[in-house]
């Protein structure tokens, strides 16, 4: 790629309700466990049911993150070489790209949330009312939108 080629994944910030809850499912284990060590019983003590919970908020803990990573590494945006792509999958691949200088409209979204931490969507429509390309969850998304028109001009 050239030297204004960018490579891009979703943000983090956009895996927040899921790292959120994952966060939480630790916590509260942890604070279970710690509670457990220091009343005089012990782990000894505890019934089935508590340790079948604490169990199952791990589990949906790891899941969540797992997830999150996933649904991150299985993402990835380019721009450079004068096309905007979108590549989806881990073991199967899948690959959308337009063309810069075809590009008709460059739609960004943001939902209040999304302004507040800092991340949108854009999407790229070359002819037709359906986007070809979908970058979702990136950071500074008019930034790049500034930087892709201004490829657009030049092309």
């Amino acid at each position: 790629m050239s030297d204004e080629s960018v490579e891009l994944r979703p943000a983090w910030r956009s895996y927040w309700g899921s790292l959120t809850l994952a966060t939480l499912a630790f916590l509260t284990v942890a604070a279970g466990f710690i509670g457990v060590l220091v009343t005089a019983g012990g782990l000894a003590k505890l019934d089935l049911w508590p340790r079948v919970g604490a169990a199952a908020l791990l589990v949906l803990a790891v899941l969540l993150l797992l997830g999150a990573v996933l649904g991150r590494l299985s993402n990835k945006y380019t721009v450079g070489d004068g096309r905007v792509t979108q590549h989806s999958g881990i073991v199967s691949r899948r690959q959308h790209s337009v063309r810069i200088r075809d590009l008709r409209s460059i739609e960004l979204t943001q939902s209040l949330f999304q302004r507040l931490i800092g991340i949108g969507d854009l999407h790229f429509y070359s002819a037709g009312d359906r986007a070809e390309v979908r970058f979702s969850g990136i950071p500074d998304p008019a930034g790049l939108r500034a930087r892709i028109d201004a490829l657009s001009d030049r092309e």
